[in-house]
């Protein structure tokens, strides 16, 4: 039996229109390898798109080939117009557009039946669908549920490192025990061809190590992973503007928001839980939306590595309290999102909760946890 990185390259080898597909808030380590693994396969002739529904993060702009990545799929199959011509024959064939309606005049001696004409769908564009980062294929976003037909009709490469990962592809390169899936697209772009790692290559991988290891100072950092930066630098990976980029650029009212949420945490040492709440003068006065606690999770995530659950609770303008969640036990999560309703995506538990106020929406939850 192929072992799974096998199956990974069989699969690039035999296919050469690729899409890659990215999931909902973009990281370093999601952008950074697949823009890495985009360059390799472009280097051995295939047909590469890049998509993601959301668009570069500012302080990811400095990666090279950013510029290509799309916000939606625009073509991933025609659509063909036959015409049965056994008994009229075509003789001219022209086209107008009008008021968003495009309009094909055909002229014929014999009289034209509707029975003589049909629309049918042609053949897939892609080959092969590249997932990264992506746990699952709702993590995908719109991507996702806009193309359905698409990902069941193609084979998917899913490649993650995330416990949690429901082993939704056809081949399934996912290794828990990798720091980020940079170390994994290293691996596979080395087992592709050993020259495929060029310098802006090896800064993307790198990049998404440093990312995904808060700088290699959290619980993801393993000797492995510090192998890999050894080697990146030396292929020409520039660390400093890395670092330059992912640390002193972050969004002066992100940082405002965060310090405010900081102002008020909760820590609960007895049973590892940290607790935030957002009010709506938070968002108000930072300009700021709810659009920024899962970057701010990240950030808290990384201030408390060793947390078993931490928490980030809000109310919005309609007064509806929702909770922002994530756990070092991925299980714990999905045990929560089924009692209370939940929907997880990228290692996130998002929970729309029907109390009234904050300390009533935290006690539900503690309650709800202590029974699982």
């Amino acid at each position: 039996m192929l072992s799974p990185l096998q199956q990974a390259v069989d699969l690039i080898q035999k296919n050469n229109n690729i899409l890659i597909v990215l999931p909902e808030n973009l990281n370093g380590d999601s952008l950074g390898s697949s823009l890495a693994l985009a360059t390799a396969l472009k280097n051995l002739n295939k047909k590469v798109e890049l998509v993601s529904q959301d668009l570069v993060p500012d302080k990811l702009n400095f990666l090279a080939g950013r510029e290509n990545l799309k916000n939606k799929i625009s073509s991933w199959r025609d659509f063909i117009i036959s015409v049965d011509t056994s008994k009229n024959k075509i003789s001219r064939l022209r086209y107008e557009k009008e008021n968003n309606v495009l309009k094909i005049f055909l002229a014929s001696e014999q009289k034209m039946e509707e029975r003589d004409i049909k629309l049918e769908s042609g053949s897939f564009f892609y080959d092969l669908i590249i997932s990264i980062d992506s746990p699952d294929l709702e993590s995908l976003g719109g991507i996702f549920e806009d193309n359905t037909e698409l990902f069941f009709n193609k084979p998917v490469l899913n490649i993650d490192h995330k416990a949690s990962n429901e082993y939704f592809g056809e081949a399934n390169l996912v290794e828990p025990t990798a720091a980020a899936c940079a170390e994994i697209v290293a691996g596979l772009i080395e087992k592709l061809g050993s020259a495929l790692i060029d310098a802006p290559s090896a800064t993307a991988l790198l990049a998404g190590l440093i990312a995904k290891t808060h700088s290699f100072q959290n619980s993801k950092t393993t000797p492995q992973a510090l192998n890999l930066a050894s080697l990146l630098i030396a292929k020409g990976a520039e660390q400093e503007k890395i670092i330059q980029n992912l640390y002193k650029t972050i969004p002066l009212n992100r940082l405002k928001l965060w310090g405010r949420l900081l102002s008020r945490v909760d820590f609960d040492r007895q049973n590892d839980i940290v607790w935030l709440w957002a009010a709506p003068e938070d968002f108000i006065s930072t300009q700021t939306s709810p659009r920024e606690l899962p970057f701010i999770m990240e950030e808290i995530d990384n201030l408390f590595p060793q947390i078993g659950l931490i928490f980030i609770l809000w109310t919005d303008e309609a007064e509806t309290i929702w909770a922002l969640g994530r756990a070092r036990q991925p299980e714990l999560l999905q045990k929560i999102s089924l009692e209370l309703n939940g929907s997880l995506k990228n290692e996130k538990l998002l929970l729309k909760l029907i109390e009234t106020d904050i300390e009533s929406a935290k006690k539900k939850i503690f309650s709800t946890i202590n029974y699982l």
